[in-house]
């Protein structure tokens, strides 16, 4: 099968890597909606991946806000604990 312009990856790997996105999705959800401090280093890096493989999800704007605000919360748990 043929890439699709722009594409790093084959139609038929992105189809393997949409079960795990889904569970990865879910947990990072669960760390979320839960405040799991704890997790958000691993929050963090799944946002990342998932910037790095779709960088048009979101603006530079959106990232830098987004990153920097979970940067912030670990900083803070950490001074708490």
């Amino acid at each position: 099968m043929i890439n699709p312009p722009g594409s790093p990856l084959p139609l038929t790997s992105l189809r393997l890597l949409v079960p795990p996105l889904r569970l990865m999705s879910a947990f990072m959800w669960q760390v979320v909606k839960q405040q799991k401090l704890e997790h958000f280093n691993k929050l963090e890096e799944y946002i990342l991946l998932l910037i790095k493989m779709f960088p048009e999800i979101l603006s530079d704007r959106q990232k830098t806000a987004l990153v920097m605000g979970l940067r912030a919360k670990v900083r803070i748990h950490q001074m708490y604990t």
